[in-house]
């Protein structure tokens, strides 16, 4: 057996918002070489590299999209490279909403970086295009390889990225969580790939389709394992319930803005590969895999927005909610398994993850800006009373949080009613009244932070408090901070100014992060990107919410040509 294959212009062709991606991944570690250093470079960044970083990786972002936007309207192959990477519109348009995430992050990025005084910002920021890299490939795979290959690319950078913060604890537990039970996702994963490949002989998905359209109706034993383990590795990366223990976690710990852009990221790769294979290769064989989606879907939906009504934390609270959104997500695939009804399911998934990038983007953004470099300030004791210290931060947050509950006319209440629409018109009416339960169940928790930050807590914390990471801890006149420890001042009677906590434990005795002495340090110059992120996110979830709805009949009869 041989085999021949060369590489044409229209391969590079189809591939050309990633190839931008990779060459500004150069780039950017290129130019952080040449710009400035304070003391040594291995360990220090220059300021300029703040503000010249993100905006060589925004532009590159930038130029990624419109490569995206042109091919829209140019000729070319909707399969590329030996028809195992799709560039059909389906493909371009979850390649937009993934650059919309990461240029998202990217704003949200410098002043917190700045605030946190993290180095290393070429590394942050390569990684960063790497990570969007892997997510296209894996939303673009019409073969189990590339889909393999694009989990591990993006996977590998977001490790490094969730335990960036090498003097947050919490920041490396979250990565060391992530690479552990990623890791064993997706050996699931690959087990599966290989049980496919033993039953079938391929690994293309077409090549896969037209052998199980020829099983009759039933796939056999062994593609049916492999179908179970590749379940295991696409349902951890949607986070569906049992495999969703890692998103609190690694949510609360990793950098706010990787935070923001992997929420969205992982969904949009693992759930194009997911629709891909289940909704087009599988379809006649539904009713194998049916079952077991239906419940994954059902179970998510509920335990997700069971388990945020307990949380205290927002990020944990936004984890928990993201949960919830990936089973609501899950009903789009259980969609698209019916035969006359695939492309229903899939446009479902892709207006629901449109609406989802900014309002869950925008929630994490005000978080990146509340942030302390102690990861604290976001608690519900934190939030207590923002409206009357920071009422623009309260505002947008109680904006985007009840987007995320599904209030008209922002983009939730639009994704979730063309979602649940889907499952009317797919045969499932079971779901939509589960899904519209599991809403109704959802906005409390929702309310519940922003009755807090507006209705509660009128007067401003003490001037003299500590931020650790068990909360704070009123201090005396005569208590300082300097440097990365806390030090008491000797009294004028000898002895020592100290604030005792309830215990016996001093102020002094306890742990101080090195980072959460430079809260008040000048970082308003950076914040424009922060604040361009917001209005950005504000701007979409609105639009989203509001003019699109008008267009649903016709996104659904376009459905046909998203995906091929």
């Amino acid at each position: 057996m041989t085999f021949n294959y060369s590489v044409s212009p229209d391969d590079w062709l189809g591939i050309a918002p990633i190839v931008v991606l990779v060459v500004m991944a150069l780039v950017v570690m290129l130019v952080d070489l040449v710009l400035p250093h304070e003391g040594q470079r291995s360990k220090h960044s220059g300021p300029a590299n703040f503000t010249v970083l993100p905006a060589v990786t925004f532009l590159g972002i930038l130029a990624a999209m419109a490569a995206a936007i042109v091919l829209f309207f140019v000729q070319h192959r909707a399969a590329v490279f030996n028809q195992m990477v799709g560039a059909d519109n389906g493909t371009l348009y979850a390649d937009l909403l993934v650059l919309s995430a990461g240029g998202l992050g990217i704003l949200l990025s410098p002043a917190y970086l700045k605030r946190l005084r993290l180095v290393h910002q070429g590394e942050y920021y390569a990684l960063m295009l790497l990570a969007m890299t892997g997510m296209m490939l894996m939303a673009s795979a019409l073969s189990f390889l590339i889909v393999f290959v694009g989990l591990e690319m993006f996977s590998l950078a977001l490790y490094i990225l969730c335990s960036f913060i090498e003097q947050r604890q919490m920041s490396q537990e979250s990565g060391m969580k992530y690479f552990l039970l990623s890791s064993f996702a997706s050996a699931f994963l690959l087990y599966g790939i290989a049980l496919i490949y033993a039953a079938s002989g391929r690994t293309s998905f077409v090549d896969v389709q037209q052998f199980v359209l020829k099983q009759g109706g039933h796939a056999p034993i062994l593609l049916l394992v492999g179908l179970g383990l590749l379940t295991v590795g696409f349902a951890f990366k949607v986070s569906a319930v049992p495999f969703q223990t890692w998103t609190p976690d690694v949510y609360q710990g990793a950098p706010a803005p990787v935070t923001a852009f992997m929420s969205i990221g992982t969904k949009v790769a693992a759930l194009l590969a997911f629709v891909r294979v289940f909704g087009f290769v599988l379809s006649s064989v539904q009713n194998d895999w049916l079952p077991i989606i239906w419940t994954l879907a059902v179970l998510t939906v509920l335990a997700g927005n069971l388990m945020a009504i307990s949380q205290s934390n927002i990020k944990r609270m936004l984890a928990y909610s993201s949960v919830a959104h990936g089973g609501y997500l899950l009903i789009g695939i259980v969609i698209s398994g019916q035969a006359q009804q695939n492309h229903i399911g899939a446009s479902a998934i892709l207006f629901y993850l449109t609406c989802y990038l900014f309002m869950n983007i925008g929630a994490f953004g005000v978080i990146s800006m509340l942030e302390r470099s102690d990861n604290s300030g976001y608690d519900l004791a934190d939030l207590r009373g923002l409206w009357y210290r920071r009422p623009v931060l309260a505002g947008m947050l109680a904006f985007f949080l009840l987007a995320l509950a599904g209030f008209p006319p922002m983009a939730g209440f639009a994704g979730k009613y063309y979602l649940f629409y889907s499952a009317l018109v797919g045969g499932h009416p079971e779901l939509l009244v589960i899904g519209v339960i599991a809403s109704v169940l959802g906005i409390y928790y929702y309310l519940r932070f922003i009755a807090v930050m507006f209705m509660e807590g009128r007067d401003t914390p003490r001037v003299g408090t500590i931020p650790t990471t068990s909360g704070k801890i009123p201090t005396t006149p005569r208590t300082r901070v300097s440097g990365s420890l806390s030090r008491p001042l000797p009294s004028s009677r000898g002895g020592t100014a100290v604030a005792e906590k309830p215990a016996t434990a001093r102020v002094a005795d306890l742990p101080v992060p090195a980072a959460a002495v430079i809260e008040n340090e000048n970082t308003h110059e950076l914040e424009g990107w922060s604040w361009l992120a917001l209005i950005i996110a504000g701007l979409g979830t609105l639009l989203v919410g509001v003019i699109l709805p008008f267009w649903l009949p016709q996104l659904q009869q376009a459905a046909q040509s998203l995906l091929k």
